[in-house]
């Protein structure tokens, strides 16, 4: 966890188990929370999956402009490209020449995609393109928040009978509808939080030592759930609670049986103002467990003894997390030094990216079969300068995942077949720019395409439907800067991947039914049949 999240002293009881609840929970809540977590922890085992599966949620915070990531080269699609981001325009991505477009190769059979037969990246993704033509990498177009399904003819209706997302064109609200995946309902946990409470109270991780959720960006709506509560990691490594002494960083490391300890004999406390204060409130509760003449490890009350069994865990989490990281980083940094030649700094997401693949190489202290991590990437709200910022975004985008992917091969080649990567972003941009300048942009978009990589991914191919590109004329004033109805909703999107992460070959693991899914995505059926995998869909092979 970033360091800015630790700048609050643990003032009083109240306020530290608020804050640790990861979702403005209530006293009641937490009550209830730690009564629900009991009863997961005392269900009936379920026979656990004995394969490994990781998914990674990149996140692209401002809405990447997708419109320049993947790029048709003929059809109309073409045509409709140039007559927005016409030859010459600061944002035009040529076909050939300077600048072009990196050519994608097409399977056998080709793209299937009406509107165009012929795809190239962005020209700063020279990675993308090779790991897409090896079968690594695939793209899913035309993605985003959807209520029901929409066409662009009930969109425009006046007045509009088929109901949209609410604030569609808003940063914050399209991030939380992303990251949970229902925008018509308020917000209570994320897709990522309710796939592990599933999986948890179907023990497929019956020997974890640490959250299935585990954050390399800090708390984020993804990773929210009812049970689980997600483990925040920085590019560092483990970072202790606000107001122990950092020259002893794990409470107790290399064992796992040490949190008994921290009723007796805490490590030492930092002497800064936190570190007084946490000492200050220990103090305070064992004394007055000493008035009442109870031991140190009973208490007399839920929120007492919620805040310590919180104390315990995140010591716990620093100790295991810590052994995690233990093993050589050679290999890893290798892999990312690579995919920056010449490059002295990595940008931050190649390192959160890094300690993803530290993460899954420490994976046997984790003790989780699944495990689901959370990272990002800042920058993408290019309303101007675009041109160059969202060049350089691409090129460290491209790179990282290249990174990413010869990290976890130099881990053991093997685990390729057990990672999926997928993104995530607010929306695209319009492929109309706001201007011709060259420090010109793009505004907010709707629909746009994402990116999605692993050894399971059935690649070189394009998933979903590729607009027209075509801005409709009249009253649809919006459409005509190309804002993109979806036409795959991020449920359906998003399905794909958690039916994966659930399964254990082609069946799903112990303990989970395929009407699970309904769990997970409970607006799933409005948009397919929840036990089946639209064909234009189907990015995952679950043979692999």
């Amino acid at each position: 966890m970033k360091n800015s999240k630790h700048k609050d002293h643990f003032d009083t009881r109240r306020n530290f188990l608020c804050r640790s609840a990861c979702g403005a929970l209530g006293v009641t809540s937490i009550v209830n929370t730690l009564a629900h977590l009991r009863l997961v922890q005392s269900a009936m085992a379920q026979s656990a999956p004995s394969d490994y599966k990781a998914i990674i949620c990149l996140f692209l915070y401002g809405g990447n402009d997708s419109n320049n990531t993947l790029v048709p080269l003929d059809g109309s699609a073409r045509t409709n490209y140039e007559s927005a981001r016409p030859v010459g325009h600061p944002i035009h991505i040529p076909v050939s020449g300077t600048g072009a477009a990196l050519p994608l190769t097409a399977p056998s059979g080709g793209f299937g995609q009406s509107s165009a037969t012929q795809f190239g990246v962005h020209p700063n993704m020279g990675n993308v393109q090779s790991m897409f033509n090896s079968g690594d990498l695939a793209f899913v177009a035309n993605v985003g928040t959807l209520v029901q399904p929409i066409t662009r003819s009930q969109y425009i209706a006046v007045p509009r009978s088929v109901p949209v997302p609410p604030q569609l064109f808003s940063h914050s609200d399209q991030q939380l509808q992303w990251q949970s995946s229902l925008p018509d309902r308020p917000f209570q946990n994320g897709w990522g939080g309710r796939a592990a409470d599933l999986l948890t109270a179907a023990n497929v991780n019956p020997a974890s030592n640490v959250s299935m959720n585990i954050s390399i960006s800090g708390q984020n709506s993804f990773q929210v759930g009812s049970s689980v509560v997600q483990y925040a990691v920085s590019t560092s490594g483990v970072v202790g609670l606000s107001g122990y002494s950092s020259s002893s960083p794990y409470f107790g490391p290399g064992t796992y049986g040490h949190a008994a300890n921290y009723d007796v004999s805490p490590v030492a406390y930092s002497p800064n103002d936190a570190g007084k204060t946490l000492k200050a409130l220990d103090t305070i509760t064992k004394l007055t467990r000493m008035q009442l003449g109870e031991t140190e490890s009973h208490y007399q009350h839920h929120l007492e003894e919620g805040y310590n069994e919180v104390m315990k865990r995140a010591r716990d989490n620093e100790a295991i997390v810590g052994s995690a990281l233990g093993g050589s980083t050679t290999s890893i940094d290798t892999a990312f030094t690579n995919a920056f030649p010449g490059v002295t700094t990595l940008p931050d997401v190649a390192n959160q990216l890094k300690m993803v693949a530290r993460l899954i190489q420490g994976r046997s202290s984790l003790g989780n079969n699944r495990q689901i991590f959370f990272v990002s990437m800042n920058g993408f709200d290019t309303h101007q300068n675009q041109p160059t910022d969202h060049g350089n975004l691409m090129g460290n985008l491209d790179k990282s995942l290249k990174g990413f992917k010869d990290a976890i091969a130099a881990v053991d080649p093997s685990l390729w077949d057990d990672v999926l990567l997928f993104t995530h972003s607010d929306f695209t941009r319009t492929l109309q720019p706001n201007g011709n300048e060259t420090g010109s942009g793009t505004d907010h978009g709707w629909g746009g395409h994402q990116i999605v990589m692993g050894g399971p991914v059935i690649g070189q191919r394009i998933y979903g439907t590729f607009p027209d590109l075509a801005r409709a004329a009249g009253q649809d004033v919006d459409s005509n800067r190309g804002r993109w109805i979806p036409t795959t909703a991020v449920d359906q999107y998003a399905s794909v991947a958690a039916k994966w992460f659930m399964s254990e070959g082609t069946n799903y693991v112990s303990g989970v039914t395929g009407t699970d899914i309904n769990t997970i995505f409970p607006n799933l059926g409005r948009f397919q049949n929840i036990g089946t995998i639209p064909s234009n869909l189907g990015f995952v092979d679950f043979t692999a």
